[in-house]
C-alpha cells in the first residue's frame, strides 16, 4: 500500500499481540498498516515503525526494549477488560469473593479499577500475583489471559482474555497520523455497532435463560415429590408445585429468601443444611409422612432436597416387590445370610462386598454346594439394580434344546411348538437388574457364541426373529468346572472365558473352614426348629475330620439325617451315619496312576511346544523360574522386581503390563497362584512339573 502509516504494536506475550493487533485491524486497519511484536518470542531484528504502541510501561523498562528502534515515538497504551467476555463476570451470583489474577501488581489493580468503572462491581475482587501466600478459600478465579499463574487449588477459572485497548489509545494514534478528523466519527460507529452486536446476544442469551427457565419450571413442577433446592448462601432457588401442598407454603413466599425464614421444623432445617454426603430421613409435616433425600452439589456447593410422600412411596415399592416375587425375579439372600466366622469366608464376603459396588460381570467359581447363588443373590441385593429383577439360570437343569429359546425368547412360529405371540426372554425379562448363570460350562457352542456377543454388544435377537433388542443386565456366572482343561480340550471358548472373568470370586470349600462347623450346625438345627438339641463333642471332632467333598450342601444333609435318628436331646456318634452316606471322588492314588501321568505329561508337552511355535518359551519359562526361584527364598513375588530380573536374563525388557497379562495367562493354565496380601504368586505343583520337564530344575 503507497505511503501506507505503519503502527508497531510490542506486547510482553502472543495471546496479548494476538489479541491488540487484531483489535487495531478491526478498528483503523482501514487507514494504517499494523505490525506487532510479541517480545517473548521476537527472534528478528531491530523493530520500527512510524510509531510504537507497547502494551504496558513495564515492558519500556525492561531490558527486551531494546530491540525496538530508539528514534520511533513510543505510545503507551492504556487499556480495558475485554468487553467480549463480560457476560461470563456478569453471571457470577452478587457478593462472590473472586481472585483477580494478573502477572504483576500494578496491572491487578489495573484490570480491577477497569473491571468496577464498566459497574462489573458487584464482586469482591481479591488481588493476586505469582508468589502471595495462599488467602482465605476462594473458588473462583477471574485472569485477563494469564492462566498460569491461577493458583491450583482454585476450582473455577474465568479467563476474560488479554486486555484490550482502550479507545483513547486509539484515538492517540490517529492524532499522531492527524487522521482523527476523518476517522473518529468512523471509530464511533464501529465501536457503536460492537456494543449493539454484544447488546443482541445478551438478549438472545436472556431469552435463551427465560426460556430454559420457563421449561425448567414445567418439568419441576410436573415431578410428583416436593422440590426444593437452596444456593451456598443459603437461599431458595427452587420451589415446586408439590413442595407448597407438602409445606403449605406458596412458591413466592419461598424463593428467593432463607432457608432459616421459610422452614421452621427445626429438625428439618438442621437435616436440609447440614451434611455433605447423600442422605434420607423421614419427617412429618402438616398433613403427610415423607422421606426426604438431601445431596450436595459439590460445584456449587447448592443444596438439593426431594420430598417423597412416604404412604405413596411405600405402596409403590410394595406393588413392584408383589410383581416381582409373584415372578419369582427376586433375590433371597444378603451377605448376613451366609454362615461362617472363618477367615476364608470372611475374606469372600468382603470381595464380594466391593465387587457388587460396579456393573461388571463376575465369575464365581467353586464346588457344588460351596454357596455360589447365595453369593450371586447377595451381590445383586448389594448392588445400584437391588430394586431390578433378579433372575437364575441352571443350565444344567435345562434341557440343550430349550436353553436358547429360554435365554433370549422366540418369535411366534419360529419352530414347532412356538407360543402364540412369541415369547420374552430371561435376559429380556432381567433387563434393568442380574441374572445369575449358574453351571456356565455345561452351555454348548451356539449357546456360548450367542452369550458372547450379549457381553459385548448388550443386545439380543430372539430365535426366529430379525430385531435387535439392547438389554440392560448384569450377568454373574457361576461354575464348578475346571475352565482350563475345558479350554484346552475346545469344549469352551477363550474369549467367553475372560468376558466371564472380568471380575473373580473364588469360594471356599468346606474342607478349607473347617472352623465354621460349629456355626453351620447350629444354623441347620434352628432352620429345622430342634436348636434345643445338643451334639457331643466326639461327633463334632469326626464331622471335621471328613473332606466334605459335597460341601455345605453335604453338610445339611448329614445335619438332616442325624437330628431325624438321635434320641432325645442329644446328638451321638451312633447317629453319624456311615461312610455310604458321604460323597466321594476319585482317590487321590489314581491321580498317580500311568495313564493319569502319561496323559498329563501330553498335555504339558503340548503347551510346551505351542510356546515354541509362537516364540514364548522363554518368556514363560523365565517367569516360572523366576517366581519358583522367589518362593524359594520366601519372597513376594511383584511385577516390577519381575520387569527388573528381565531385563538380565532375557535379551529384551519387559514392562509390568505384559507381566501382568502372562501372569494370567499362567494363572489360567494351573501353572501359578495368585492371592492377595502376604500369600502372593506361588507356583503349583504343575508349573514346577513343566520346569524339571524342561531340564532347568530338579526338585
Amino acid at each position: 500500500m503507497v505511503n501506507q502509516k505503519r503502527v508497531g504494536v510490542v506486547t510482553g506475550t502472543e495471546m496479548t499481540r494476538v489479541a491488540l493487533s487484531n483489535q487495531l485491524e478491526e478498528t483503523i486497519g482501514d487507514v494504517v498498516e499494523i505490525d506487532s511484536y510479541a517480545l517473548d518470542e521476537w527472534t528478528g531484528g531491530m523493530i520500527t515503525a512510524d510509531v510504537i504502541v507497547v502494551s504496558s510501561k513495564v515492558l519500556v523498562d525492561e531490558p527486551g526494549f531494546k530491540i525496538v528502534s530508539p528514534n520511533v515515538p513510543v505510545i503507551v497504551a492504556k487499556r480495558m477488560i475485554n468487553y467480549n467476555f463480560i457476560d461470563r463476570l456478569l453471571a457470577i451470583p452478587e457478593g462472590t469473593d473472586v481472585l483477580l489474577v494478573n502477572d504483576v501488581k500494578s496491572t491487578v489493580y489495573e484490570s480491577i479499577n477497569s473491571l468496577e468503572k464498566l459497574g462489573v462491581d458487584h464482586l469482591s475482587y481479591i488481588p493476586h500475583i505469582p508468589g502471595d501466600m495462599q488467602v482465605r478459600p476462594v473458588s473462583i478465579a477471574i485472569t485477563p489471559g494469564e492462566i498460569a499463574y491461577v493458583p491450583e487449588w482454585v476450582d473455577k477459572v474465568i479467563d476474560i482474555g488479554p486486555r484490550l485497548l482502550d479507545l483513547s489509545t486509539i484515538l492517540e494514534v490517529l492524532r499522531f497520523f492527524k487522521l482523527e478528523n476523518d476517522n473518529e466519527v468512523n471509530l464511533s460507529e464501529k465501536y457503536m455497532k460492537k456494543i449493539i452486536q454484544l447488546s443482541r446476544e445478551l438478549i438472545k442469551t436472556n431469552n435463551e435463560t427465560l426460556f430454559l427457565n420457563s421449561h425448567l419450571k414445567k418439568v419441576i413442577d410436573g415431578v410428583h415429590d416436593g422440590i426444593l433446592a437452596i444456593n451456598a448462601q443459603g437461599v431458595i432457588t427452587a420451589f415446586n408445585e408439590n413442595l407448597e401442598t407438602i409445606l403449605s407454603i406458596s412458591r413466592e413466599t419461598a424463593l428467593g429468601r432463607k432457608i432459616e425464614d421459610i422452614i421452621i421444623d427445626t429438625d428439618l432445617l438442621y437435616f436440609v443444611i447440614n451434611g455433605d454426603v447423600e442422605e434420607n430421613m423421614l419427617f412429618s409435616t402438616n398433613h403427610y409422612e415423607v422421606v426426604v433425600n438431601r445431596f450436595k452439589i459439590i460445584t456449587d456447593h447448592s443444596i438439593v432436597c426431594t420430598f417423597k410422600d412416604a404412604k405413596k412411596t411405600i405402596e409403590i415399592e410394595k406393588k413392584l416387590k408383589q410383581k416381582m416375587v409373584s415372578q419369582g425375579y427376586v433375590a433371597k439372600y444378603k451377605l448376613n445370610d451366609i454362615i461362617g466366622e472363618s477367615a476364608e469366608i470372611q475374606e469372600a464376603k468382603q470381595i464380594a462386598h466391593k465387587l457388587a459396588k460396579t456393573n461388571l460381570t463376575v465369575l464365581i467359581e467353586g464346588e457344588s454346594g460351596t454357596g455360589k447363588e447365595l453369593f450371586a443373590s447377595a451381590i445383586h441385593s448389594l448392588s445400584e439394580r437391588r430394586l431390578g429383577p433378579y433372575l437364575a439360570v441352571n443350565f444344567s437343569a435345562l434341557p440343550e434344546d430349550l436353553v436358547e429359546a429360554e435365554l433370549f425368547g422366540y418369535e411366534e412360529g419360529s419352530f414347532t411348538g412356538a407360543k402364540k405371540g412369541g415369547k420374552v426372554g430371561l435376559f429380556e425379562q432381567a433387563n434393568g437388574g442380574t441374572i445369575f448363570l449358574d453351571e456356565i460350562g455345561d452351555i454348548s457352542p451356539k449357546i456360548q457364541a450367542r452369550l458372547l456377543r450379549v457381553l459385548q454388544e448388550k443386545e439380543i435377537m430372539r430365535v426366529g426373529g430379525n430385531k435387535i433388542i439392547p438389554v440392560d443386565v448384569r450377568i454373574i456366572a457361576a461354575t464348578n468346572c475346571n475352565f482350563v482343561e475345558m479350554i484346552n480340550s475346545g469344549k469352551f471358548r477363550v474369549d467367553l472365558y475372560h468376558r466371564l472373568k472380568a471380575l473373580y470370586l473364588r469360594l471356599p470349600p468346606l474342607r478349607e473352614r473347617l472352623g465354621d462347623l460349629p456355626h453351620l450346625i447350629r444354623h441347620f438345627m434352628i432352620m429345622n426348629g430342634k436348636e434345643y438339641i445338643q451334639m457331643d463333642q466326639d461327633v463334632l471332632r469326626q464331622l471335621q475330620s471328613y473332606s466334605w467333598n459335597g460341601n455345605i450342601r453335604e453338610l445339611k444333609n448329614t445335619i438332616d439325617y442325624m437330628l431325624t435318628v438321635c434320641d432325645g436331646t442329644k446328638i451321638r456318634s451312633t447317629d453319624i451315619p456311615n461312610h455310604h452316606f458321604f460323597e466321594v471322588t476319585v482317590p487321590i492314588s489314581q491321580d498317580n496312576s500311568k495313564e493319569y501321568v502319561q496323559s498329563k505329561q501330553q498335555k504339558l508337552k503340548e503347551i510346551m511346544l505351542d510356546w515354541e511355535t509362537n516364540g514364548e518359551r522363554d518368556e514363560y519359562l523365565f517367569l516360572l523360574n523366576e517366581i519358583y526361584e522367589l518362593n524359594q527364598r520366601k519372597e513376594l513375588v511383584g511385577r516390577k522386581k519381575l520387569s527388573q530380573l528381565a531385563v538380565n536374563h532375557l535379551s529384551y525388557s519387559l514392562t509390568e503390563q505384559q507381566i501382568r497379562y502372562r501372569l494370567q495367562y499362567l494363572e489360567d493354565l494351573g501353572f501359578i497362584s495368585k492371592r492377595k496380601g502376604r500369600a502372593g504368586t506361588k507356583i503349583t505343583p504343575d508349573g514346577r512339573e513343566l520346569l524339571m520337564m524342561d531340564g532347568e530344575r530338579n526338585d
